[in-house]
């Protein structure tokens, strides 16, 4: 409402204002209201007067449901929302757990020795119940502890066990240096724990001394120590959590935990929940880039790839690739013809490995559009898909809706942004998709909640290259594929997990560009 004060204010000034240019020429800024009219399932249709004010249309599309294991463990049960649905019920793959055949999360610490009793009892504290505050209870609910919430123990080591690694973080010689000691240190201790029990969750504690330390850029060389770490342990097979200091002292307990509780029980290859918008006969796919500047011409220009190709929603994996051939426009690497049809044969035989046939349908995601070159080279890659569906996803700063709510025949301003879900057609391969928007509150359903509650949410455009699906099903699966991001415990991520995944393994593939032809699982990489 303030924002629409403000804009309110400024249409006044600016319009029905006459601006004489010459003798026979006025110029005149009129008004001119721009409405979206949208359908909502039970929901009354529009007035005719007010549909005749609508100047575009759309829908409301439900958000995706995800799927749990009721806490008995003998059948599915489905919630829209993550931590609502698990603190009901139990993760998807609780299975597992009453089997036997994964009974506990395990935990390995590297730290220095100096810090060894705050990360102990951080980490001890994940047993504890926490309660969200004031301004936290529209989005959170209690933290039971661990093993209430998960279903299972949580391991932690103490100091001097064998899963507790002692860091020597003391270095020598310049900030780039010192930075590239420290990575070596953290990799050999990863080896050696990569030697023990296979599953173990690596917690690697990041104290705020190793601030310069974390990314240095040097005249001819940057380094990351995050992603060097990281891609050293996907290499082993290994899950790592970075905790950082500031991360030990944050007072919001409630939500530190949740969020902590679920990256580690997902890093230990479990699976808290599965979407229910994917089918047994399609793969996903989410394309990213990433420039090496400091890899020589023709091998600086990295692809990353996600493929999920299981109807359980969890086979997310990455893939990287090179762009033999890259097409630089403005700022942005294109494929050629030849590396596109590559990457389709790729995307091909990975969906057959898994499932021994190929799927009838494959969707394909991407920050930027599909040159002509591509569109060819992916098909011709991909021959043999029934439907092959090409689709661009942005996220549109310049355009900001305002949700109205009907008083009879009139409309006043809502106090809460547009529903998520609220999908406007534009024409007809192009519709404006709000994933960032008005949710139900947590605590009292029939109440919104606003992730973030600051600002107004910007829409994804949504544009299609190549495809037949319709409009609900392609913004369904965004949805869904919104709430895949497991490193945190938000609602919804604003982008799909396809394309959140592609660019990290893009971002993380310098250090993992010897290895180029391996698959590596999401998990390894958040």
């Amino acid at each position: 409402k303030v924002f629409d004060a403000d804009l309110q204010h400024w249409i006044a000034k600016l319009t029905e204002k006459e601006i004489q240019l010459s003798a026979n020429l006025v110029f005149r800024i009129r008004k001119a209201p721009w409405y979206a009219g949208l359908h909502q399932k039970n929901k009354p249709p529009l007035s005719n007067q007010l549909k005749r004010v609508a100047k575009q249309s759309g829908l409301i599309v439900p958000d995706t449901p995800l799927i749990f294991s009721s806490k008995s463990g003998d059948r599915e049960v489905q919630d829209v929302h993550p931590l609502h649905g698990l603190v009901t019920n139990k993760p998807w793959d609780y299975g597992l757990t009453q089997s036997g055949l994964a009974t506990q999360v395990d935990l390995a610490i590297v730290c220095s020795e100096q810090d060894a009793r705050q990360v102990q009892h951080f980490l001890y504290r994940m047993h504890e119940r926490a309660r969200p505050g004031k301004t936290e209870q529209d989005y959170l609910l209690d933290y039971p502890g661990f093993a209430q919430a998960f279903g299972l123990p949580l391991n932690v080591p103490a100091p001097g066990d064998p899963n507790w690694f002692n860091l020597n973080d003391h270095g020598t010689g310049n900030v780039l240096q010192t930075a590239k000691q420290l990575g070596q240190r953290l990799c050999h201790a990863l080896e050696a724990i990569s030697y023990k029990k296979t599953g173990t969750v690596v917690l690697i504690y990041v104290p705020t001394r190793w601030r310069e330390l974390n990314m240095v850029q040097a005249e001819s060389e940057q380094f990351n120590l995050h992603d060097y770490v990281k891609a050293y342990a996907a290499r082993r097979g290994l899950s790592t959590q970075f905790i950082r200091e500031e991360t030990t002292r944050n007072q919001q307990l409630c939500r530190i935990r949740w969020w902590l509780g679920l990256a580690l029980y997902a890093k230990a290859l479990r699976t808290p929940w599965r979407i229910n918008c994917i089918d047994e006969e399609t793969a996903y796919v989410g394309i990213g880039y990433s420039i090496n500047h400091e890899a020589a011409l023709g091998k600086h220009i990295l692809l990353g790839c996600s493929h999920l190709y299981s109807a359980r929603g969890e086979g997310l994996q990455f893939r990287l690739g090179r762009i033999e051939n890259p097409v630089i426009r403005g700022k942005n690497p294109f494929m050629s013809e030849d590396d596109a049809r590559r990457t389709g044969e790729t995307i091909r035989q990975l969906f057959f490995d898994a499932k021994m046939r190929l799927p009838k349908r494959v969707v394909i995601h991407k920050r930027t559009y599909f040159t002509q070159d591509e569109q060819r080279g992916l098909c011709q890659g991909l021959e043999g898909i029934v439907n092959v569906e090409l689709i661009e996803i942005n996220i549109e700063e310049s355009l900001r809706y305002l949700a109205s709510k009907r008083n009879g025949d009139s409309l006043s301003i809502d106090s809460f942004p547009v529903p998520r879900g609220t999908t406007v057609v534009l024409n007809g391969h192009s519709v404006l998709l709000w994933v960032h928007g008005a949710a139900p509150n947590i605590a009292k359903p029939n109440f919104k909640y606003y992730q973030g509650k600051r600002r107004i949410p910007a829409p994804l455009l949504i544009r299609r290259y190549s495809g037949q699906s319709d409009v609900v099903q392609v913004a369904s699966e965004i949805l869904g594929l919104s709430k895949m991001n497991w490193n945190h415990f938000d609602y919804y991520s604003q982008l799909p997990a396809t394309l959140e995944s592609a660019g990290a393994i893009a971002r993380v593939g310098k250090y993992l560009s010897a290895f180029s032809s391996a698959a590596y699982d999401y998990r390894l990489l958040i």
